[in-house]
Order: structure tokens, then C-alpha cells, then sequence
């Protein structure tokens, strides 16, 4: 009975993959090969069962558009909530995931206009008299350049102004590009490693850093160079939220083990991955988890990223019902 139960088994997986169109069969196996050999959950599966199980899902697939339930299977199976695969420019598959437990309040309606980013547009201004407030929102793929200077130099005006203590709003980002945000915040860094990611094997860790007043993201910079050097430890409170998610999580660890800095709000949403990029062929490409995120000193954040004193989520910011934000005024305030 032991040998013939994994016969079975591989029948099993050999008459599914039999019926499914073999470009498609292709474009599943290579899909399947690169989680079970990159993903960050990829030890937490039994991938002989698993693999059954997604050719089962597929054998009747006729296109790649047929493989969304079988390849959403696969992603709910490794309990990966940042991965997606795209076909056709279109998304295919992507596993929600379940609320977690510190999702208490969360509303979709908000998560949903934080996302398309027109309530609550990126925004810098002047607080008091010399506290600089920038809110920091998720930014697309694209000119990463341009969107630089759209953070840096309007924040470079602030300091000009007389803004030599900050906030920095991070309650509004649900993620994106991650490169623009960290090359436009580099006045407030010195240089110097801000964190990184850790994967299951060191190939798979990279690392965050400030060289010559611009933002490195494992080699990959923007370069834009910082255009008002200033005193590189102002100091600065954070604010996030339950909406704060993927690369808006990125910043919030950057500052994290910073000196001079305080964190009011939230806890994180817990999208606390790097994600990889890769293409499968000409029509479909997939990115999935392959580290956590880390602190300058090596803390690595496997559920969320806390806060140092926690207050409500505010729909409203900057309205006399922003007790996080007067808070974060008061904190700057005291000596």
C-alpha cells in the first residue's frame, strides 16, 4: 500500500497535466518552479501534495487566464498576502489573506481611496513656525526622477522657511514605489545604512542606505543627490495606520532606530515583504515575497511594524480631530 499511494499520486499529477494546453502547462510550471524556489514561505508547503492539488485546479485550463483559481490557490497555500501574478497587464491572481488580529476598524471603503491616493494627496506645509509637515502617499512605477524632486523640493522650501522639526504622515500610503519616497525624504537621513530585508538565505537580503545624500536600495538609486544639505538628525515623528502598507512600511522602518525620532498611530498593516519582479514570458509576469523587512540594527519585522504611542486612525488629518497629529506637535515641542 506504501508504494502504490505515491503512484497514485503522480498519476494523479501526470492525466491533470495531460489535459491542460500545453503553452499554458508551461507558463504553470515555470509560475509554480519560481515560488518553490524563491518564495520566502516556500519551506511551510508539502510541494508534491501542493503541485497535485494546482494541476488538479488546472487541468482544464485552455488559457493562461483559466490558471486564476489554481495559481490563487498556490499563493493562499504559502500564506503570501504580497504576491500577485499578472497577465495581459491585468491581475490574475492575489491572496487577500484574513484580517489580522491588529486590523481591528479596518474598512475596505478607506484602503480603497488610500489606494487610488485622490482624498489624500501627497502634501507639505508648514506647521507653527518651524515644524515642516510632508505626507508621504503611494506612488506608481515611472519616472522616479521626477517624482523625487515632486517630495524633495518642496520640502527643501519648508527648510528655507525655517522648518528644523518634522512630521512625516505615513498614515495614507498604502504602498508602491518605494525608490522616489526614499530619495525624496534624504534630508532628514544622514548617510549611513537604514534597513534592508532578510530572506531565507543571504543571496536573498538586501540593503537600504544613504551615500552621498541619496537613497540606495540594493545598488539602485535615483542619484538625484540632496538638494538641502541640513543638519542630518532633525527631529522627526512618525505617523502610520492599519493602511500603512508595502513600501509605505519601507519608510516607516527606515526610521525605526533612528535618534530623535518618535512614532504615533498605528501598527503597520503587516505587508512587511520585499517583493521580487519577474517576467515568465511575454504576456504574464508574477512578483512574490523573498524577505522581510529590517531595521538598521537588524530587527526584522515579521507581522507589522508597532508604534511608540497609539491613537485611532483619523479619516480627517490636519482638522481639529487629529489627536495624532497634536500629539506629534506636542512631542516636537518638548525639550
Amino acid at each position: 500500500m506504501r508504494k502504490i499511494l505515491p503512484l497514485i499520486l503522480l498519476c494523479l499529477m501526470v492525466t491533470a497535466c495531460a489535459q491542460t494546453n500545453p503553452e499554458v502547462k508551461k507558463t504553470l510550471d515555470q509560475i509554480i518552479a519560481h515560488a518553490e524556489t524563491h518564495s520566502q514561505y516556500r519551506e511551510t508547503v508539502n510541494w508534491d501534495e501542493l503541485k497535485a492539488e494546482i494541476y488538479e485546479m488546472a487541468k482544464e485550463a485552455d488559457s493562461v487566464s483559466d490558471l486564476g483559481p489554481a495559481l490563487n490557490h498556490l499563493l493562499k497555500s504559502l500564506g503570501d498576502t504580497h504576491a500577485r501574478v499578472f497577465h495581459n497587464n491585468q491581475i490574475l491572481a492575489y491572496n487577500y489573506g484574513d484580517l489580522k488580529e491588529h486590523h481591528v476598524g479596518f474598512e475596505s471603503e478607506i484602503y480603497n481611496e488610500i489606494q487610488q491616493v485622490r482624498k489624500y494627496p501627497f502634501m507639505v506645509q508648514m506647521i507653527d513656525d518651524d515644524i515642516g509637515y510632508i505626507r508621504i502617499v503611494g506612488l506608481p512605477m515611472g519616472d522616479n526622477e521626477a517624482m523625487s524632486k515632486e517630495i524633495q523640493e518642496p520640502l527643501c522650501e519648508l527648510i528655507r522657511q525655517g522648518a528644523h522639526r518634522w512630521i512625516v504622515d505615513l498614515r495614507y500610503n498604502g504602498g508602491g514605489n518605494m525608490n522616489p519616497m526614499g530619495e525624496g525624504l534624504a534630508p532628514l537621513f544622514g548617510n549611513g545604512v537604514v534597513g534592508g530585508t532578510k530572506g531565507l538565505i543571504p543571496e536573498q537580503d538586501s540593503v537600504w542606505e544613504y551615500i552621498d545624500g541619496s537613497f540606495h536600495n540594493q545598488g539602485y538609486s535615483v542619484q538625484l543627490g540632496n538638494g538641502c544639505p541640513m543638519d542630518p538628525l532633525p527631529k522627526v515623528a512618525v505617523l502610520s495606520s492599519i493602511y500603512t502598507a508595502s513600501s509605505g512600511e519601507v519608510l516607516v522602518v527606515m526610521f525605526r532606530e533612528r535618534k530623535n525620532t518618535r512614532s504615533f498611530g498605528q501598527k503597520t498593516n503587516g505587508m512587511v515583504t520585499a517583493t521580487d519582479w519577474t517576467v515568465i514570458d511575454d504576456k504574464t509576469a508574477m512578483t512574490i515575497s523573498v524577505g522581510y523587512y529590517n531595521d538598521k540594527k537588524g530587527n526584522v519585522y515579521k507581522e507589522y511594524v508597532d508604534v511608540d504611542e497609539e491613537f485611532p486612525f483619523v479619516a480627517e488629518p490636519l482638522t481639529d480631530n487629529d489627536i495624532t497629529l497634536q500629539r506629534a506637535v506636542e512631542w516636537l515641542n518638548e525639550e
